[in-house]
């Protein structure tokens, strides 16, 4: 049995920070825990525009705090995320996400980070052994 708090992982290497301090992962559950996902509490700060793709990644994310949005590159479409609205990228989608007040957000990802990854440019994570 796995038992960690938040608290546990602020301050940590497993609380990771985006260069440009747009948001910050705190990662409690990692591939090393061998749980075939890793479980993530992010939160994207207010007023700031976050350009991803996971294209080597599928990820389902639950807003539980603050307001934000998020649209879909290809289609154009835009979704409103609020307090109990999830969304999974089960397509690989690019998006952007945009947070409006500082939006707290759980995230999975399959397959699980290792825990140090960041964004490329082009908005993905790479695969790490």
């Amino acid at each position: 049995m796995i038992i960690r708090t938040l608290d546990e992982i602020v301050g940590t290497e497993s609380e990771v920070f985006a260069e440009d301090k747009s948001w910050v992962s705190r990662r409690l559950l990692l591939k090393e825990d061998g749980m075939g996902f890793s479980f993530h509490d992010t939160v994207v700060f207010a007023n700031r525009n976050v350009k991803i793709w996971y294209k080597n990644h599928l990820e389902a994310v639950y807003c539980i705090e603050g307001e934000g949005e998020i649209e879909d590159i290809e289609s154009g479409e835009v979704h409103t995320l609020k307090p109990g609205t999830i969304y999974a990228l089960d397509k690989h989608d690019r998006h952007d996400l945009r947070a409006f007040k500082d939006m707290r957000i759980i995230c999975v990802f399959n397959p699980p980070l290792t825990g140090r990854e960041v964004h490329s440019p082009d908005g993905a994570y790479p695969i790490m052994e």
